[in-house]
């Protein structure tokens, strides 16, 4: 399945596309499994956050923020970072039951632990679509990132740019958010900020629960867009599971929290294309359990970074073809 050519005019016009149907319900239900297990893990995983907890503890008069077990982020740190800039505030909504505390749960790469998103990441028919969507004659799959905000989750996800947190130069790598649950502005699906990828600024990536950017991060400051939303031109899509939205890398985008009764969990793929290379950006998030030893302008060419299209063959399944590069494969 490729996508049409007006279905790619609309994205290279406007960075953001919402494809309808595109998974179909077993595959959906195998990633909400996933999920499920990754937050069951949380609080004995190195890379299980809850972004709601930590917002609480940023803002509050505790010295060292709690992150159960995970280590990828230094967040007592990035406290510090953000009490020290003039310009952060809490990205909160009002809360309106005390006794609920939410849930902002991210985690990352979960394809080297789980044949179900393994199999959708690369035997869906996600890869095809991108690659045309892009005009590619190859798709490299960067990695995935779980998030998911529970019923009371006051968190926003700041506006950011996708770009200067991936080890990355080139143009054509997207984000595909999956949702796993029925979607809508009351419970935290994603903004766009249409047409921003086409303005060649280049933005530092922030914290995400604040607009706070990150130590040592290249690219400008991102104005405060949640201060002055009517000023730009903010799309968002109700979605249905099996729908995926897809945006640009350099698309800027953000979410408010999620005050209804009903979970928003979601998944999201980032795939590269034919200019993609390697560069290892100051600021960028250093990914988990990496083998390979690439070099600033290197070609993504390393199990790391599967190529998930075109395939040999039609009837290969590279979930199983890449089983056994998982250092803990998990069915």
């Amino acid at each position: 399945m490729k996508a049409t050519e007006e279905q790619i005019s609309t994205f290279e016009r406007d960075g953001v596309i919402c494809l309808r149907g595109l998974l179909n319900s077993k595959e959906v239900a195998g990633l909400a499994s996933s999920v499920e297990e990754q937050i069951n893990d949380y609080g004995r995983s190195i890379s299980g956050y809850d972004f709601e907890s930590i917002a609480e503890q940023v803002w509050s008069e505790v010295d060292i923020v709690d992150v159960k077990t995970a280590s990828r982020f230094d967040l007592t740190a990035t406290k510090n970072r953000v009490l020290s800039d003039k310009l952060a505030r809490p990205l909160q909504e009002e809360r309106n039951d005390p006794s609920n505390k939410g849930m902002f749960f991210y985690d990352a790469a979960a394809w080297r632990k789980y044949d179900a998103v393994r199999r959708v990441a690369f035997d869906s028919a996600l890869p095809e679509v991108i690659a045309s969507l892009l005009r590619s004659q190859r798709l490299n799959f960067w990695e995935d990132t779980t998030f998911v905000k529970r019923p009371g989750t006051r968190q926003k996800t700041a506006f950011h740019q996708d770009k200067a947190y991936f080890q990355i130069s080139g143009n054509q790598c997207v984000i595909v958010w999956i949702p796993l649950d029925p979607t809508s502005r009351s419970n935290g699906t994603l903004q766009y900020v249409r047409g921003s990828h086409l303005s060649g600024d280049i933005f530092a990536p922030n914290v995400l629960f604040a607009q706070t950017f990150a130590k040592n991060a290249e690219g400008q400051r991102l104005p405060d867009i949640e201060a002055n939303p009517d000023e730009y031109d903010i799309v968002s899509f109700e979605t249905e599971p099996g729908d995926v939205i897809v945006h640009h890398v350099h698309t800027v985008h953000g979410a408010d929290g999620n005050m209804s009764d009903s979970d928003r969990r979601a998944m999201s793929f980032r795939y590269c294309g034919d200019d993609i290379r390697y560069l290892n950006l100051k600021g960028a998030i250093q990914q988990m359990d990496m083998t390979h030893a690439l070099k600033d302008g290197d070609a993504l060419n390393t199990s790391d970074y599967p190529v998930v299209w075109p395939k040999p063959w039609p009837s290969l399944s590279l979930a199983d073809v890449y089983q056994q590069h998982t250092p803990h494969p998990k069915k």
